[in-house]
């Protein structure tokens, strides 16, 4: 029996919604996307993980999926922060929409940062994540 064999070494979804996480985790499973999915609720957690966990960018996610409407803390806040990460992880991970979100303005700041490199719309499908896999970029979303 052969070993499994997967696109990516690990994903950070960052989403407060039980069911697009049960969904999207599910279906990064089923495709072989990713050997390890990690899940945070907020930003806040998001950021506490990829600081404590994440030393080194070997540790860091080769893919984050952030949902924009998060409470507390929004995805367009944990962008922000995540600007003060070090370095390593900036450039090791990068960072896709996953959300309806459709605020032109913050849209346009938001993928002025080079480790945000697209936007999808939930939930997650098959084919972005074997866009992902095999190209490392997504179609950005009709709203962006």
């Amino acid at each position: 029996m052969s070993e499994k064999v997967f696109s990516f070494k690990s994903v950070l979804l960052v989403d407060d919604s039980e069911i697009d996480v049960l969904v999207n985790r599910r279906l990064m499973e089923l495709t072989s996307f990713a050997s390890q999915v990690t899940v945070t609720n907020s930003g806040e957690e998001g950021l506490h993980y990829l600081r404590e966990e994440c030393a080194g960018s070997e540790k860091a996610p080769d893919w984050i999926f952030l949902d924009m409407h998060l409470p507390m803390m929004s995805g367009y806040d944990f962008i922000e922060e995540f600007k003060s990460l070090p370095e390593s992880i900036q450039a090791k991970s990068k960072i896709i929409i996953l959300s309806v979100f459709n605020k032109p303005e913050l849209l346009q700041k938001v993928f002025e940062n080079s480790f945000v490199v697209g936007q999808l719309d939930k939930p997650l499908t098959q084919q972005a994540l074997h866009d992902l896999a095999t190209k490392g970029v997504v179609k950005f979303s009709a709203s962006s």
